[in-house]
């Protein structure tokens, strides 16, 4: 290597820590921001029992500012289309314009997460940074990318896992290595300030180490086919239900005033662990409690509702959600270890609805701890597998089939239709 060349690397590496440092710092403060309060209100709705009976208030406000007012939202969606056709060249209007539909819908207990707003806020601040310093079009995806992974390592609480995710989502099969450096930076950094701001996370490293002994291992796999088979049902679920939901000739308003007042007849019926960000219940599964055994199934219904009328918030905590307790019901099942399956089922339904198995697997490992992480790698892969060309995020590009046997257009978005696949 010429002396030029090292020249030319080190200058590309110190640009790239100073800018994705930059980025994740300022992502961080953003993202703690919005978090925090997302908590706070969520807090101060919980303080009242009956806060729910206002869903069918909150889904038409919801509706209606996002018919009327909140037209030109970018979703994530959106944002992974931006970023795999357009570097990255996103609307001034960057940070996200249906906070409010999210506070709505979270405060008075609908299914959903946050991490979609906060990684459009990376995203947008990424973008910002971009026009800032006039940087070309190779440069201006890579610093969207930081802020989108550094977005979501906020949410997660794990930066590799958050920055894996952010570049794993672009396309199935396809990493982008030369955003690898500014993306950890990035996300480590959010990760970093979001900590030092009071933003508390998720972790429960698990001290049970499986004995093969037992066909634990056996049971692994069929829990990975279990969660790929769930993974798939969720996305096809989520899918059918918006676009049935689109076709209703109502007015918008008036579907969500109906579809909440459907979510307090199933929370009156049911119980109100259902509702909204549900981490108590899910945290209490991967510490071993039990739960009902159809416990996913009702989450499930109650997100597919929640997603499918308003539109707002995201889908990642409550297929955690999902995940963690159909992992319980698993274990139940096959006599296996209660709190190790529903830590595997919390990333493997994940990785099997987002096409994300890299990024999961190390995730099973910042939360959960090395034990458990090689099983969970093996499951987040079956379940990868299994869940087919599909995705929850339809943006995604297929940039590699999952078998030789299944023909199909690569460089499709997941979600074109069926027309697009190969005869």
């Amino acid at each position: 290597m010429r002396a030029n060349d090292e020249l030319i690397l080190f200058l590309s590496v110190l640009k790239w820590l100073l800018l994705s440092t930059l980025i994740g710092c300022v992502a961080g403060l953003s993202a703690s921001a919005f978090i925090r309060f997302i908590h706070f209100v969520i807090e101060q709705g919980n303080r009242y029992e009956y806060i729910f009976l206002l869903l069918p208030a909150s889904f038409f406000t919801a509706n209606l500012l996002s018919q009327f007012v909140l037209k030109r939202h970018l979703g994530t969606d959106a944002l992974i289309a931006a970023i795999n056709k357009n570097y990255g060249k996103i609307e001034g209007s960057f940070i996200p314009t249906k906070v409010i539909n999210v506070i709505l819908i979270l405060a008075t207990g609908g299914s959903a997460g946050k991490e979609s707003p906060c990684a459009q806020i990376g995203a947008g601040i990424g973008s910002v940074f971009a026009n800032l310093f006039r940087v070309d079009d190779i440069d201006r995806r890579k610093m969207v990318l930081c802020g989108f992974c550094a977005g979501f390592a906020c949410v997660f609480g794990a930066p590799l896992a958050g920055a894996l995710f952010g570049i794993e989502i672009l396309a199935v099969g396809v990493i982008l290595y030369d955003v690898l450096l500014p993306a950890f930076v990035a996300s480590i950094t959010a990760y970093q300030v979001s900590s030092a701001l009071g933003v508390t996370f998720f972790y429960y490293p698990l001290t049970f180490v499986p004995a093969f002994g037992q066909g634990f291992f056996l049971k692994l796999m069929a829990g990975g086919m279990f969660f790929g088979l769930c993974a798939y049902g969720m996305i096809w679920a989520i899918r059918t239900s918006t676009r049935a939901v689109t076709s209703i000739p109502i007015w918008r308003p008036l579907k969500g005033l109906l579809g909440g007042a459907v979510l307090v007849v199933l929370t009156l019926l049911f119980s109100r662990d259902y509702l909204g960000l549900g981490l108590n219940l899910m945290e209490s599964c991967v510490r071993g409690a039990p739960v009902v055994g159809y416990a996913f199934l009702l989450k499930a219904l109650f997100t597919i509702i929640t997603l499918s009328i308003s539109r707002s918030g995201s889908v990642i905590t409550p297929i955690l959600f999902i995940g963690a307790t159909a992992g319980s019901f698993f274990g139940d099942l096959v006599g296996a270890d209660r709190a190790t399956f529903a830590a595997i089922g919390f990333v493997s339904l994940l990785a099997g609805t987002t096409n994300t198995p890299i990024a999961t697997s190390i995730l099973a490992i910042e939360l959960f701890g090395a034990a458990v992480a090689p099983y969970a790698a093996v499951s987040c892969v079956i379940s990868f597998l299994l869940s087919g060309h599909q995705s929850l995020y339809t943006s995604q590009v297929l940039a590699v089939a999952k078998s030789r046997g299944i023909r199909a257009r690569l460089g499709r978005e997941l979600g074109a239709s069926d027309k697009d696949k190969e005869p």
